[in-house]
């Protein structure tokens, strides 16, 4: 009996880490194709006006990504930090938790931008679990947008989920523009995701 326990759970363990390491194949293929699509700089053209970039960022690759966007337009950046800390791997399930009570995170005390002074508005973060991080939604609730044009962006492994339409069922009276969303990626595709982010902003100000 113990023989037979013993090999359905090695067999459980070979399908379950062939059945990763073809997802991961799949994803870096994804990767590879849209990123082909990137290789040439173009030029910037985007005329977005007085321009601010918020965010939430846990590992770092959302702030990274809008850091890029408020050098290209020239924008005032605000970071969105909650009063408790996450730790990996207790991450995972606090959000999961957090998310399935509508009960978010609060957020540190403090500056907090004037949505009137500027004229367009990125907002990001991560997906988790399939939708915004937590902290995002604490952000949004407490924000009225009062009209501005706002500009939502995710950062995820492969699939941004819910996230955009979670984002606008929680963005109070924001006029949303096109969305864009980012992988994450190799150092080695540094070059094509700054030519994705100008293709956006220049679409984004047609």
């Amino acid at each position: 009996m113990f023989k037979i326990i013993f090999y359905i759970v090695v067999i459980a363990i070979i399908v379950i880490s062939g059945a990763s390491a073809y997802h991961l194949y799949q994803v870096k293929e994804k990767n590879k194709t849209e990123m082909a699509n990137f290789k040439i700089e173009p030029t910037l053209h985007a005329d977005l006006g007085n321009v601010l970039v918020v965010y939430y960022s846990w590992t770092g690759h959302t702030k990274e990504i809008a850091e890029q966007i408020a050098a290209l337009t020239n924008a005032k950046t605000y970071e969105i930090k909650t009063i408790k800390q996450y730790s990996s791997p207790s991450v995972y399930m606090e959000s999961k938790k957090e998310l399935m009570s509508k009960n978010y995170p609060e957020l540190e005390k403090g500056f907090k931008p004037n949505i009137a002074d500027y004229d367009t508005i990125f907002v990001g973060g991560p997906v988790w679990w399939y939708t915004m991080a937590p902290a995002l939604f604490s952000f949004l609730q407490k924000t009225d947008f009062k009209g501005a044009r706002v500009v939502p962006f995710s950062t995820q492994g492969s699939n941004y989920g819910k996230f955009f339409e979670d984002f606008a069922a929680n963005a109070q009276n924001a006029d949303i523009l096109i969305s864009e969303n980012f992988n994450n990626l190799t150092p080695e595709y540094n070059a094509q995701v700054k030519n994705k982010i100008i293709t956006w902003l220049n679409n984004l100000s047609k």
